[in-house]
């Protein structure tokens, strides 16, 4: 019997010794002994049962990694030829679709670090190019009345569309490479991957093809606030946080930013010497709104933010993230293969004021290699 069988059993076995206590102490100490032994059958099922759930659990993990993913078992695996293609499973689902399965991604170091603003982002999917309507602004007349016509106010829906984007690239690899199980692992989760989710965050915030993806900071109908001269950081976030909440009634949750911009503020003091903001960073908390870093606020050595409401845009994805194995130009003869990793998406900006986005926080890149990392990021 099953844990759920054997408590039934003990529940029918106490309900009898209840009964037989006054009337027959005898038999009642008989059944309070075969209490004691389904107590302790019990104790042994329920733990085989944990156990099991455990083994399960574990060889799911076992199995879903991006190896396992893309090349199958490791035990059988005997190498990856030109011609082979694997396609990885969605990241976060939109809600609304059967139950999703649970993938953990093991991966030699090193992990690929989080992507900045493109992960706080919903995730859906897409047919193709989205038609839709964004979310209408209220024009707000309200206002005391005596007599005569009554204010009108009005709701001013917009319409836009949302272009697939083809995002991709490839590296050479050596043809022994192929045949080696975790060198592929590695390339695949610490180059391809981690090099498209950067491209698609860059595309994301910066993106500029009218028949691809715009991204926010370029997005018609966004909200833009300029500095005021002697306000510090925390007073330009919540000034920006505040236009959201006016415009679209939603109060914002999410402030993007360069590293650098987070390091000025990690080590901003006040007049004695103390950290204003001791936990910031990557995470980390400042006017009510969670830190976003990401290397793409930096814009020719200009730091710039962002401070938006992470459900006011979604990343729809249109064909699954897809390796693919083969031959470029004079490979065959150099003894290398091609190893190429693509995607097709598309940026919906359902709520354009839910964005708020400076372009200029009046402090510059300290140095030139920091500016050339952003200059690289946003070409």
């Amino acid at each position: 019997m099953n844990s759920k069988e054997l408590w039934a059993k003990r529940r029918e076995l106490a309900n009898k010794v209840n009964e037989l206590i006054t009337d027959n102490k005898d038999e009642a100490l008989r059944v309070e002994g075969q209490l004691r032994e389904i107590d302790d059958e019990i104790s042994r099922v329920t733990a085989e049962e944990e156990e099991a759930r455990n083994a399960a659990v574990q060889k799911a993990q076992r199995l879903h990694t991006i190896g396992a993913d893309l090349f199958g078992d490791r035990a059988v695996f005997d190498g990856i030829q030109p011609g082979f293609k694997a396609t990885m499973p969605i990241k976060d689902a939109v809600s609304g679709l059967p139950t999703p399965q649970i993938y953990r991604r093991d991966l030699p170091s090193p992990v690929a670090p989080p992507t900045g603003f493109l992960a706080t982002l919903a995730h859906g999917t897409a047919e193709g190019d989205e038609h839709y309507f964004t979310t209408p602004v209220l024009d707000n007349k309200a206002a005391g009345w005596v007599d005569g016509q009554k204010p009108e106010s009005s709701l001013a829906w917009g319409e836009d569309t949302a272009h697939l984007e083809v995002i991709a690239h490839w590296i050479p690899i050596k043809r022994q490479t192929a045949n080696r199980y975790s060198e592929l692992e590695s390339i695949v989760a610490n180059s391809l991957m981690m090099g498209l989710d950067l491209k698609a965050d860059e595309y994301a915030l910066r993106g500029n093809n009218q028949n691809g993806i715009v991204g926010v900071c370029n997005k018609p109908g966004i909200l833009k606030h300029k500095k005021v001269e002697g306000k510090n950081l925390k007073d330009t976030f919540a000034s920006m946080k505040r236009k959201v909440r006016v415009a679209t009634g939603i109060a914002p949750n999410y402030v993007a930013l360069s590293p650098y911009t987070l390091e000025e503020l990690s080590q901003s003091k006040d007049q004695v010497g103390r950290y204003l903001f001791p936990d910031i960073g990557n995470g980390g908390n400042i006017a009510g709104l969670t830190c976003v870093e990401d290397v793409n606020m930096t814009v020719e050595s200009t730091e710039t933010a962002l401070v938006y409401y992470n459900y006011a845009a979604s990343f729809d994805i249109a064909d699954t993230a897809e390796v693919t194995v083969g031959l470029v130009d004079k490979q065959f003869i150099e003894n290398a293969y091609t190893l190429l990793a693509e995607l097709t998406a598309a940026l919906r900006v359902d709520m354009p004021a839910g964005f708020c986005y400076c372009p200029d926080l009046g402090i510059a890149a300290e140095d030139d290699s920091m500016a050339s990392i952003s200059v690289t990021a946003s070409k």
